[in-house]
């Protein structure tokens, strides 16, 4: 059996534990957050360019 003061202080480092997780999950979500916005930023830009070029092929055939 353990004292009062050993108790006490193992509790301290499952805390510090547990944020240590919570930090690191956090991490690995702002991670993936910025994933998506840069997947995004290069969605935006295909269709963009999609977009010209179909505007270039209707203006090679007339069809403006």
């Amino acid at each position: 059996m353990s004292d009062f003061f050993s108790t006490a202080v193992e509790f301290q480092r499952q805390i510090l534990d547990a944020q240590k997780a919570q930090l690191a999950a956090a991490q690995k979500l702002l991670y993936a957050g910025k994933q998506v916005a840069q997947a995004q930023e290069v969605t935006q830009a295909a269709a963009e360019a999609n977009l010209r070029a179909w505007k270039a092929w209707a203006s090679l055939w007339g069809w403006k």
